[in-house]
């Protein structure tokens, strides 16, 4: 009798390859690549082949939950829009409000970095001390960067900008008398160019960061949690921070 004539022979051929089915669909999650991005500039991220803070939070993320993954650098507005759309898997650092405009973004919510967002000037008598201080001026910042478009209200003018890189040069040709950006980045572009800036203290805000992933990663979302809570926890986190960022803290 043929396999296609008996019933128990029929049915245990259909129960291996559903096995090795499963089997191999399980294969191929297990070394699906976790594509995550960021906006930030050095020392948050890589210069050249230097990793930054987040690339070895990254790096340590992965290996610890065991997955593989990169991380690459996208501009602002385009990072969420791919993270949304599922182009992307996640975004390492955004503010916790980020989200709510982009349906499809899952918050992992153990923080990743405190960032203080800060102004630079050249005038001496220009004082900020809080978003309302902005008014009289004309300011610039990185599009696509949520918490500026959200406080800088009312001022005499805006300027936008792909990335952080353009902002000095701007403040420098006096095309605008304030710039805005996150304290890392505005010290580590002051420190490679030898400019005679600090940022004005206090910082307009002081916010917790966190990661984003698209919605059909949520079951990655308490291992993240809890890898990042270990890392903190067993000190690689801290060790991280002092190799990356530590030494640009000039308070």
């Amino acid at each position: 009798m043929s396999d296609t004539c008996h019933p128990f022979r029929l049915l245990a051929r259909t129960s291996s390859m559903l096995l090795l089915t499963l089997i191999s669909t399980t294969c191929l999650a297990q070394t699906e690549k976790l594509s995550l991005v960021t906006t930030a500039s050095p020392p948050l991220s890589a210069n050249g082949n230097q990793p930054g803070f987040l690339d070895l939070i990254a790096g340590a993320l992965f290996k610890r939950i065991g997955i593989e993954g990169n991380l690459t650098l996208v501009p602002a507005e385009r990072a969420l829009i791919n993270v949304n759309s599922g182009i992307d898997d996640g975004d390492i650092l955004r503010i916790a409000s980020a989200g709510q405009s982009y349906p499809n973004l899952v918050r992992v919510p153990e923080v990743v970095l405190t960032s203080d967002f800060i102004a630079y000037t050249k005038s001496p008598g220009i004082q900020i001390r809080d978003w309302t201080d902005l008014k009289p001026y004309t300011v610039a910042y990185p599009i696509g960067w949520k918490i500026y478009e959200a406080n800088v209200r009312d001022v005499k003018g805006v300027t936008l900008t792909p990335s952080i890189n353009e902002l000095f040069p701007l403040l420098d040709k006096g095309r605008v008398e304030v710039i805005l950006l996150d304290r890392w980045s505005g010290q580590w572009l002051v420190r490679q160019n030898g400019l005679a800036l600090q940022p004005m203290e206090p910082p307009l805000a002081s916010v917790d960061m966190f990661m984003f992933l698209n919605k059909k990663h949520a079951a990655l979302v308490p291992k993240m949690s809890q890898a990042l809570r270990d890392m903190k926890k067993d000190g690689s986190y801290k060790r991280i921070y002092e190799a990356t960022i530590m030494s640009l803290d000039n308070r």
